[in-house]
């Protein structure tokens, strides 16, 4: 099965932003015409989830896409949210 990530870092609903702007990566990066979708817009802060607004992170079609984020310090997470484009991402 092939996959892509496409993540906005639109996030309504978390009360703790422990991964914006710090140091992500994916393990692909989407490039088009307009742009690059680089795993740090999935952590800028950004709550725009167009992805003509260079605002979403976005690998190639591949198996197995990912993608990290180094929070830093060891952590409990007890949620993430990822928030898919608003503007008909798959």
């Amino acid at each position: 099965m092939r996959l892509s990530v496409w993540m906005c870092s639109a996030d309504t609903y978390e009360v703790c932003h422990v991964a914006t702007n710090m140091p992500a990566t994916q393990s692909s990066v989407y490039v088009d015409p307009w742009g690059s979708y680089p795993a740090s817009y999935a952590v800028d802060g950004s709550h725009k989830t167009s992805f003509s607004d260079l605002s979403c992170a976005a690998s190639n079609w591949e198996t197995n896409p990912w993608l990290t984020v180094d929070l830093s310090i060891p952590l409990t997470i007890t949620r993430v949210l990822f928030t898919n484009r608003g503007d008909a991402g798959m």
